[in-house]
């Protein structure tokens, strides 16, 4: 039997980021998982297909998180020089501003993802 593949994890406190997270859930049939903390988006980050964390939270990852597909930093704001030092640190691939990057986003979970 194969075991149930872990959801996608989305690690932020703000309430306006998940709100647009939300929407993507919607429009793509795609549940996501929700993470108030590091020590909790970190909880099987090396199982999930994707991880998106918010730029609220991002700073306060140390290290390269390990990943089973791919790391994503989002965003309700155009993100300052900041974000992208900490995003490239934690080895995210790509950096979004929602709800711009919406569409871009179900795209991607429909494509990729199980």
């Amino acid at each position: 039997m194969t075991p149930k593949p872990f959801p996608v994890i989305a690690v932020t406190g703000s309430r306006l980021l998940r709100a647009e997270l939300r929407t993507v859930e919607q429009q793509a049939g795609y549940e996501f998982e929700y993470a108030d903390s590091v020590p909790q988006g970190r909880r099987y980050a090396n199982r999930r297909p994707l991880i998106v964390i918010g730029s609220d939270l991002v700073a306060r990852f140390r290290n390269r998180l390990a990943c089973r597909g791919i790391v994503v930093v989002a965003s309700v704001n155009p993100p300052d020089a900041r974000v992208w030092v900490h995003a490239e640190r934690v080895g995210a691939t790509y950096v979004i501003v929602l709800p711009t990057a919406s569409s871009w986003l179900v795209h991607h979970l429909l494509r990729d993802l199980p």
